[in-house]
């Protein structure tokens, strides 16, 4: 998480003032908007007060993982995109801190509403998906601006953990997965003889596993029916 959050700011450092307004991926959200819900997911690691008002915030929303998102974003309604990367500075290693030392029973709490996998905890939140929604920040940040993705220490185990959980809910045949480009490696994904060897580019992958869109473009050998398996799975950002 430190290094992908300080890869994230190196990134926002070097952005000039017309890119914080480009698109995104995320369709409601500008470069600026994506970096205030970055913001917003630290300083309620930091603070928990201001967790607590946000998750009675977001019981009005349908899925509260939205209105989470969209309290962090309007607190920082009327700051710059500057401001909120010094914030994102500030913030991350007192987040950081703070859920380091949660103790284990909280840690091992099941995380409320329906937004992650079934069994999900605490834990699991604070040290798998944040850190993995920083990194597709980066990426999303990357491409609305049309910079190149640099390498950061960190991005092997963000995308180790991402086809982990691809793993732990594939129910189609098992075949070898090989990916090429930033935090390149080989995998099996289920149990037994592989059906197929899949070759794909890891950014690419990790965005349609997310549901971002475009299409992914691979290589199959062996089973064919493979590619559109892996273009229907979907892993939690």
């Amino acid at each position: 998480m430190a290094a992908q959050t300080a890869a994230y700011v190196a990134l926002l450092r070097g952005l000039d003032s017309a890119d914080w307004s480009r698109p995104t991926d995320c369709t409601e959200w500008d470069v600026r908007a994506m970096a205030a819900h970055v913001a917003g997911a630290l300083e309620e690691g930091a603070r928990p007060m201001v967790l607590l008002r946000h998750m009675r915030a977001a019981r009005r929303a349908a899925v509260m993982v939205d209105g989470l998102n969209a309290a962090q974003v309007h607190d920082r309604r009327g700051l710059a995109g500057p401001a909120i990367a010094d914030e994102i500075e500030r913030l991350a290693p007192v987040a950081i801190r703070r859920r380091q030392r949660m103790p284990a029973l909280v840690r091992r709490m099941p995380v409320p509403g329906n937004d992650l996998p079934r069994g999900s905890t605490l834990g699991y939140l604070f040290d798998v998906i944040y850190a993995r929604d920083v990194w597709m920040h980066r990426v999303d940040t990357a491409r609305a601006t049309r910079q190149e993705v640099k390498a950061a220490a960190g991005d092997d185990e963000v995308v180790a953990q991402v086809v982990r959980d691809l793993a732990r809910f594939w129910e189609g045949p098992p075949f070898v997965l090989v990916l090429d480009g930033l935090a390149a490696g080989r995998w099996q994904i289920g149990s037994g003889t592989p059906a197929a060897t899949v070759c794909a580019d890891t950014v690419a992958l990790m965005r349609m596993l997310s549901g971002r869109p475009g299409d992914l473009a691979m290589h199959v050998t062996g089973d064919q029916t493979l590619a559109d398996r892996l273009r229907a799975a979907r892993v939690v950002f």
